[in-house]
């Protein structure tokens, strides 16, 4: 019985699933009517019932008995067995209230100590043996289970606290995952603005040199026809008239064309916050490009000729507006490495799968003609914080988010560059398999 109790004791880990293997082995065993395990409260000085069967034992839950006071409690105090026959007629048994509560009527008693370590953590006691009274024979064996007892308890009590830090430990990496997301999602909307703010000079001039262009000829043209309409009442002034109805017309074209650049730069904005399509969907990787060329442009004008090499691209699932900031940081970069004149190329294909289990890619690559990265320097571009721009210039931050945006969708970011002719940065995007089929099924 000792043998397959221990057995039973090994099969868990869980205090109250313990104690109830130990007390249905006890009550088989010794036939009696009712167990319990009761366990020191050492802050109130008390035992409490952890796990009691028998008739009304539920009731015990809430009940308990102070250290030194009736059989258990003194058993608790002084580590010593008490055997007692006829407790009704036994003046250290004070049981009568948990009869009252249990509807229970106790006539003979036996309680043992648990201890582990040299400390006492609680006591079992049975109730009423059916074939008699408790014999010694009984206490040896109740005293070797409740020794096998304390040891399964202590290693479980050990275990629910270990299980308890985990849990605790698992709570607090949980937040502060989500912290550090928000952190980086904060960090990204931060550089994406200070990246929008390099441009919002450049972006004001462009829109405010074709407005001023519509309405200076606004006026001219107003002014144009006032005279066109005085001069229809002279018939010496025909020539005239046609004049200024020429011009009011070459006024009007450029107008046109200022709307239009204005029209360009507005979509190109829009195309380039991407603010309705944040979510994750199949998206034009040229046409972000474009937009994003068109947002830079006063940085490349009269200085950078910018070649698109593009090849034919399915829509890639993505988030737009994420890789949208990622060309802008590579494409401003580009920019303040070539300190004159010089080039940038962009040059987009598809790359078939690598292998089994692997899906096709898109490869965007931006070149320039720039002064390049130092070799020391080339393992050491995407950590966050690291630039080699003065002061006040650059936050070390820009590709250090490149790298996680690209990261994120699955993908990977690769330079190449050469000190004093230029660098080449390449974003490798997985495409879905469906869509590479279908693209290649259209073409």
């Amino acid at each position: 019985m000792l043998v397959e109790t221990g057995a039973a004791l090994c099969g868990t880990l869980h205090l109250r699933e313990l104690l109830a293997v130990m007390m249905e082995r006890v009550r088989e065993v010794l036939e009696a009517e009712a167990c319990s395990v009761m366990l020191v409260d050492d802050a109130g000085q008390t035992l409490r019932w952890e796990v009691a069967l028998g008739e009304g034992a539920g009731k015990l839950q809430t009940l308990s008995v102070p250290l030194g006071s009736g059989i258990s409690g003194r058993v608790a105090a002084t580590g010593s067995a008490i055997r007692v026959e006829d407790v009704q007629n036994d003046p250290r048994w004070q049981g009568q209230r948990f009869d009252a509560a249990t509807g229970f009527t106790t006539r003979s008693i036996m309680c043992v100590p648990i201890q582990t370590h040299g400390r006492i953590i609680g006591v079992v006691q049975v109730l009423n043996r059916r074939g008699g009274p408790f014999s010694d024979d009984d206490q040896r064996l109740l005293e070797a289970l409740a020794g096998m007892g304390g040891v399964a308890i202590e290693n479980a009590r050990l275990y629910e606290n270990l299980e308890e830090k985990v849990q605790e430990r698992t709570a607090e990496l949980s937040r502060t995952l989500t912290e550090l997301r928000d952190a980086q999602t904060q960090l990204v909307q931060s550089e994406k603005m200070a990246a929008l703010g390099t441009l919002v000079a450049g972006v004001a001039h462009e829109i405010n040199t074709p407005l001023g262009a519509v309405s200076s000829n606004t006026d001219l043209v107003s002014r144009a026809l006032t005279k066109a309409k005085d001069a229809l009442t002279d018939p010496n002034q025909i020539e005239r008239t046609r004049s200024f109805i020429e011009k009011a017309t070459a006024m009007a074209e450029v107008s046109q064309e200022a709307c239009r650049r204005i029209a360009e730069i507005v979509r190109s904005l829009r195309n380039f916050s991407r603010l309705d399509e944040a979510e994750h969907k199949p998206a034009d990787l040229h046409e972000g490009l474009d937009s994003t060329l068109t947002l830079i442009a006063h940085l490349t004008k009269n200085r950078i000729t910018v070649r698109r090499e593009y090849g034919q691209l399915p829509q890639v699932p993505c988030h737009a507006n994420q890789l949208n900031q990622v060309f802008l940081n590579i494409l401003i970069n580009a920019t303040q490495a070539i300190a004159g004149e010089g080039e940038i190329t962009i040059r987009t294909r598809q790359e078939a799968a690598a292998g089994p289990g692997s899906t096709p890619a898109a490869v965007v690559e931006i070149s320039d003609t720039g002064c390049g990265i130092a070799p020391e320097n080339l393992q050491k571009i995407f950590d966050p914080g690291f630039t080699t721009k003065g002061v006040g210039v650059g936050t070390g931050l820009g590709l250090a988010i490149c790298y996680r945006i690209v990261a994120n969708h699955r993908g990977r970011i690769e330079v190449e560059s050469v000190r004093g002719q230029g660098t080449t940065f390449r974003i490798v995007l997985p495409i879905s398999a469906t869509t590479a089929v279908e693209n290649q099924s259209q073409g």
